[in-house]
């Protein structure tokens, strides 16, 4: 049955999230192919602004001023008036919108206030969980505060909410006292085939970390001083970073930098890095969704993360690999020389991740799953 569903994409910089091949970027392409999406509005707002913007959140801790930033209201609002903007130049014949995420709101856009368009968003990640990751105490209780009633506002607009994981769900609904048909399950489809783990080979000992930003945060400082631990145990692993040069220079680590996953020669390395892979690693200290741990599964490479945010329910939920606690440095070492020797262990853990992306993250059962719960409104 083919779906009367015409929407009009709303994204906020579009050609970042391209450039890394996000999640966001391929449902919108994936939508595109499958005659669901109409035209794509993208917006920015200029840079001299944004930067301004930056710079009133300033403060003496680096991690403060980031978090002023992540949480500043103003910026939200100002967002806003840049999306419906791009809303209001469109003149496709589009009957709903999907945006990605809730800092910034077009509720109020003429084209969409007027025709009285029903409004959806998918996610990553929310307030809520966001500030479960923050130190206590890092900003004020008042900046929490706004930041959350923003959000809640921007919820009430939307006709349904669809969230990349399951835990990200349980968020919506608890901590925003949301009712339970408002927020779906959508899911996160790979760009990658998944076949068997029988003809890998995991022999070669290699483990895969991928972080495009913040370094520290992904625990990319606590897996080189696992890896330096480990390494002392068994001098033939090796450590292969990739998303930025991070400038380290030391034996058995490679920095890839930045790959292009629209550039072919890119594309192909980055398939190759883990087609090699033992273990991929990301012990990162809040993971929104980490869609990469899917990529990583999609090649029958194991997984280890940390207990937080949704990446117990990807990889242990899953059957293909293991967290630790954050910033466990000796554990996730005493756990990398347990496991990269172990090929059968590998094989299994891989294995299962393999069918947990046949079975759950493929992109025409993410697709079916939001159509079917926005044809009910167009």
């Amino acid at each position: 049955m083919t779906s009367s569903v015409r929407f009009l994409g709303l994204m906020q910089g579009i050609g970042f999230q391209e450039r890394k091949g996000s999640a966001f970027y391929n449902l919108f392409q994936q939508l595109r192919l499958n005659g669901n999406m109409l035209e794509v509005a993208g917006f920015q707002i200029p840079d001299a602004i944004r930067k301004a913007y930056f710079l009133k959140n300033i403060s003496t801790s680096k991690e403060r001023w980031n978090v002023r930033d992540q949480l500043d209201v103003d910026r939200y609002v100002l967002a806003s008036k840049y999306a419906c903007d791009a809303v209001n130049e469109v003149n496709e014949n589009y009957n709903s919108v999907i945006q990605i995420g809730s800092n910034f709101s077009i509720a109020h856009a003429p084209n969409i206030r007027n025709r009285s368009v029903p409004l959806f968003s998918f996610h990553d990640n929310n307030f809520a969980s966001y500030a479960r990751s923050l130190r206590p105490g890092v900003v004020g209780d008042h900046i929490l505060q706004r930041a959350f009633k923003y959000e809640q506002d921007v919820y009430k607009s939307l006709s349904r909410i669809f969230t990349m994981s399951k835990t990200l769900r349980k968020s919506f609904i608890e901590d925003f006292g949301l009712p339970e048909e408002k927020v779906v399950y959508a899911g996160f489809g790979t760009p990658f085939f998944s076949n068997s783990s029988e003809s890998k080979d995991y022999s070669g000992k290699n483990i895969v970390f991928v972080a495009t930003h913040s370094f520290e945060s992904k625990g990319g400082k606590v897996l080189l001083e696992a890896f330096r631990m480990a390494r002392k145990a068994i001098p033939d692993i090796s450590l292969t970073m990739i998303g930025k040069d991070w400038g380290i220079s030391e034996p058995g680590v490679e920095c890839l930098g930045f790959l292009d996953k629209r550039d072919e020669v890119d594309f192909s390395l980055y398939k190759r890095t883990f087609e090699a892979a033992s273990i991929f690693i990301l012990p990162s200290y809040n993971e929104a969704f980490g869609e990469v741990f899917i990529e990583a599964m999609s090649h029958g490479v194991p997984c280890i993360g940390t207990r937080t945010g949704v990446m117990p329910e990807l990889i242990e939920g899953n059957g293909a690999g293991f967290v630790v606690t954050p910033g466990d440095v000796e554990g996730l070492a005493r756990l990398i020389i347990e496991l990269i020797d172990s090929e059968e262990d590998l094989k299994r853990l891989g294995q299962a991740g393999m069918d947990a992306v046949n079975r759950e993250y493929q992109w025409p059962a993410v697709i079916s799953r939001i159509l079917d719960s926005v044809e009910p409104f167009v």
